[in-house]
């Protein structure tokens, strides 16, 4: 595919101003969850990074301290991140397109429940209990068992 790397903070705008747009809203936990798993199936479908980030593991799940730190003035977990319709997503179609594949599946669940969704799959208890950043090969490995449905 495509080896450049988009801005997750872009991609950040990008996913609030999609899912609004099909009437749901994007709070802190649920965005960072949303990231993640859009990391790890473009990660399946690529075998390259989308982001090019670390992804820590966090008390609430999956964050990529970057995203953290740019809404942190947000931080409380369920507060609504707000709408900006200027930004500038400098991604190829797709990328656009692995994007909104996950937003469709994963955009109309709760931050809670990516939460507890995460919690419950191997790349971040690996990475808590080591007290390490997720593994890409291990979120590879994991979510391309998923999709061979193993």
């Amino acid at each position: 595919m495509n080896n450049e790397k988009i801005d997750p903070i872009e991609t950040s705008k990008y996913v609030i101003n999609y899912l609004n747009g099909k009437g749901y809203t994007v709070n802190h936990l649920k965005l960072q969850k949303l990231l993640y798993y859009i990391e790890a199936w473009y990660s399946v479908f690529t075998n390259e990074s989308l982001f090019g980030e670390k992804i820590e593991a966090w008390e609430h799940g999956p964050v990529i301290r970057k995203v953290w730190d740019y809404f942190k003035k947000y931080s409380i977990l369920y507060n609504q991140l707000p709408i900006d319709k200027n930004f500038k997503l400098k991604a190829t179609s797709e990328q656009i397109e692995i994007i909104n594949d996950v937003l469709d599946e994963y955009g109309n669940k709760s931050g809670y429940y990516l939460e507890c969704l995460t919690h419950s799959e191997k790349p971040w208890q690996v990475a808590k209990k080591y007290g390490l950043p997720i593994s890409r090969d291990i979120m590879i490995e994991f979510y391309r068992e998923r999709l061979n449905g193993k």
